[in-house]
């Protein structure tokens, strides 16, 4: 069979390029995939149809992400999967990069690409996922993050609540700001001092931390409400709050360097790995620490203690 064949009579373009879709046993077989192939839907159409099921496993924030995801390859919207090349797909990821947007972004992106094509594939709408092709570039950190010293902690500790509520929690706990933004007092355990994270990015996020004493007055004094932070329901105003206490003390920082503070201020005091990656909300990485480890409270609540 050939691919390229030369169409008879005068035109001005007389060469035919046909693709091989499938090969199948019949006639009938193979015109059924054909118009299979002829009614895959759009990207918007696979969009909307995915995202119901997919919604009810994830958090508001990812709900979020892939929103803003989705909106990034508006100029694919209405064409059909089955259509969608490589070169479109790297495309509006070299616009985003050239556009000055980060690495993370474009991940979420080629993450939302990935997870549709799935999606088409089981379905049968289409038969490549070219999201596992996609080109990111380098992982270049817009402003990498910085641990808080031990003197800015201090600091903080001596400005007066509720300045100071939000960083410290954040500092004792290495809550993301999106986990304590949802953060509910009924998701606070007042005879064990513990919190509860029921809505995170992944499975692992959804975990038991143990309150460190000194934050604890912080939190009791917040649970008649029924948001711990109840001043702040957006990512924007909680990000405000806690820019106030950090210009008080003089320092530059970002909510999302708490967490890496408390990570670091574990590895610092010997805390086990485990710990760390529970306490934290990663996943593991080796099938042994997820499937045989089991860290009780009492031993998150020992690493929990060690910072001071």
């Amino acid at each position: 069979m050939k691919l390229i064949q030369k169409l008879k009579g005068a035109t001005k373009r007389p060469y035919v390029v046909y693709s091989v879709v499938g090969y199948y046993a019949t006639y009938d077989e193979a015109v059924d995939a054909l118009q299979q192939i002829r009614q895959s839907p759009t990207l918007t159409n696979v969009y909307e149809m995915w995202l119901p099921s997919h919604a009810k496993s994830v958090s508001t924030n990812t709900l979020n992400n892939y929103g803003s995801a989705f909106a990034h390859l508006v100029s694919i919207h209405d064409v059909s999967m089955s259509d969608i090349t490589y070169l479109q797909l790297q495309s509006i990821i070299d616009n985003m990069l050239n556009g000055g947007l980060s690495y993370s972004s474009c991940k979420k992106v080629r993450t939302l690409i990935s997870q549709l094509y799935d999606y088409s594939i089981i379905n049968g709408w289409c038969t490549t996922n070219y999201a596992k092709f996609l080109n990111l570039g380098n992982n270049k950190p817009v402003r990498p993050h910085k641990p808080f010293t031990t003197q800015a902690i201090n600091r903080l500790w001596r400005l007066e609540s509720p300045l100071h509520d939000i960083p410290l929690i954040l500092l004792y706990t290495g809550m993301r700001a999106s986990e304590l933004i949802n953060l509910k007092a009924r998701d606070v355990n007042r005879k064990q001092r513990t919190l509860r994270i029921t809505s995170a990015k992944t499975k692992s996020g959804i975990r038991t931390i143990p309150i460190h004493d000194r934050i604890w007055p912080i939190i009791a004094n917040r649970l008649d409400a029924i948001y711990v932070i109840h001043e702040c329901r957006t990512y924007s105003s909680l990000s405000r709050e806690f820019n106030k206490a950090i210009h008080a003390i003089n320092a530059k920082h970002t909510t999302h360097d708490c967490r890496h503070t408390f990570a670091t201020r574990l590895d610092n005091e010997g805390a086990n790995y485990n710990a760390k990656r529970l306490l934290l909300g990663h996943a593991s990485s080796n099938v042994t620490d997820g499937v045989y480890t089991h860290k009780s409270l009492d031993q998150l609540r020992k690493a929990i203690r060690a910072l001071k």
